[in-house]
């Protein structure tokens, strides 16, 4: 007949008194546990921090993804190695217009649509990035070369039924050329959508603001003629995109007043 025993180690039934002597008993397999749990930690922490590396550059990534899909795929973005965009002639020939500064630091900030992007570059404050701080502007660009072309063999009745202009016989004239050329800048202050953003803020900057510049270069002659337009210039807003949702004041009348005769100084002023 052979004789069992109950394993003390394993068996449900072993009491308290034996698991305390086991522990006492083996001081050397409480001190490997131990050590086995601070690797396990020290392990998953290393686990977090990569996957928390490995998020952060999935989200890097995404974002460049989305800035070159914005900037490439949009016809409305323009930039210029060599002149500045962002301001119109006249505020280039004023006397505070500073030529021999770098190109970003003479831009209107208006119209610097990517000046958020180029933050740490401007804050080094180093001669040496001003090459990679190039202001982009959204709006609208397009330059042409137009020809006059006298021609002598040209009457006044050929002019009214082929709608170009020409002199009277006479010695022959040489063409002449002139540039012409359309800027359209658009204001990075409360840009959006028609139906969301509406009137001016607190500090005069008018929603959808843009700036519309045509410049006609004849040599030596050069002008330039400047439009604005933008939101009515007053605190308002309007709910819902029904066809022709009602307006609302959103502030008193004195209030939208003086804040709309900023917006028109500096219309004013600049234009």
């Amino acid at each position: 007949m052979i004789s069992t025993s109950l394993c003390k180690q394993h068996h449900f039934g072993i009491k308290s008194t034996d698991r305390i002597n086991q522990a006492v008993e083996n001081p050397g397999q409480k001190s490997l546990r131990g050590t086995w749990n601070q690797i396990k930690t020290a392990a998953e922490n290393v686990k977090s921090k990569k996957k928390e590396t490995k998020d952060k550059e999935k989200f890097e990534k995404r974002i460049m993804e989305e800035l070159l899909k914005m900037f490439n795929d949009s016809e409305f973005f323009y930039y210029s190695e060599d002149f500045d965009l962002t301001t119109s002639l006249q505020r280039q020939h004023s006397p505070d217009y500073q030529h021999d500064a770098a190109l970003w630091q003479r831009a209107d900030t208006r119209f610097f649509w990517n000046k958020h992007m180029l933050a740490e570059l401007i804050d080094l404050d180093d001669p040496l990035a001003a090459h990679w701080i190039l202001p982009v502007i959204q709006g609208y660009v397009q330059m042409e070369t137009c020809l006059m072309d006298f021609e002598e063999d040209k009457t006044a009745a050929d002019m009214s039924s082929s709608g170009e202009f020409s002199l009277p016989s006479g010695p022959k004239l040489d063409p002449l050329s002139y540039n012409i050329s359309i800027v359209s800048r658009r204001s990075c202050h409360r840009a959006g959508t028609r139906s969301r953003m509406r009137g001016i803020n607190s500090d005069g900057a008018c929603a959808n603001y843009v700036e519309t510049e045509q410049i006609i270069e004849f040599s030596p002659h050069i002008v330039s003629f400047v439009q604005v337009r933008g939101s009515i210039p007053v605190f308002w807003s309007q709910s819902g995109f029904k066809y022709r949702p009602p307006p609302r004041l959103d502030r008193g009348e004195f209030t939208s007043v003086s804040s709309s005769s900023i917006q028109c100084l500096t219309a004013v002023s600049f234009a």
